[in-house]
């Protein structure tokens, strides 16, 4: 007996688009993944918090993926799961309130929405940009550093240089990061 056409057909089509949106997701998490660390990372001020925030963040936008409208913006869907995922934790570990009531952080996300959505957009894209244009080692350090979160010790200990060697490169390249993405924002208001 064979399976009918038309439901081969159809398990055929669900099938390539549920593979072309987990490609999207990919994508937009992908390019969003950094960004969205350090919004969680400045509500708690803890690397280990902010790794458990992200990590149930990361589960909660795939799984909510399926309500996302493609094209409107990523990063402000997801800002909202993770001030979400941000509030919870804040009540369960209240060490990491940092003596803020849920009420002022919801008015200071609201106010930084409001006010530097598209500030914080073109200097994470000037970022984008003047990271493209760092010599490889430089984009290897920042990889490092910024999104693995390695320790300069850590680093250090990877490419065999000393960690006061690694700091002054760290250094230099927020430095390098710092003027490039000034000039980029200097030349958009000319």
């Amino acid at each position: 007996m064979s399976a009918n056409p038309l439901n081969k057909s159809i398990a055929n089509e669900t099938n390539s688009a549920l593979q072309n949106r987990s490609a999207v997701f990919v994508e937009l998490f992908e390019a969003d993944r950094s960004r969205l660390y350090a919004y969680i990372y400045a509500y708690v001020m803890d690397n280990a918090a902010a790794d458990d925030i992200f990590q149930e963040t990361s589960m909660t936008l795939w799984r909510e993926f399926h309500k996302f409208e493609i094209g409107t913006q990523f990063s402000k869907w997801a800002n909202g799961i993770a001030f979400n995922r941000v509030l919870v934790f804040r009540r369960t570990n209240k060490k990491y309130t940092l003596g803020l009531s849920d009420e002022l952080i919801m008015s200071m996300s609201a106010t930084i929405d409001k006010n530097s959505e598209n500030s914080l957009v073109n200097k994470w894209a000037y970022l984008q940009d003047c990271r493209a244009l760092l010599p490889p080692n430089d984009q290897q350090l920042y990889d490092r550093f910024y999104i693995k979160n390695l320790k300069a010790q850590a680093i250090a200990d990877q490419t065999a240089r000393s960690i006061f060697a690694i700091r002054k490169s760290i250094h230099k390249l927020r430095k390098k990061l710092f003027d490039c993405v000034d000039r980029k924002k200097h030349k958009e208001q000319l």
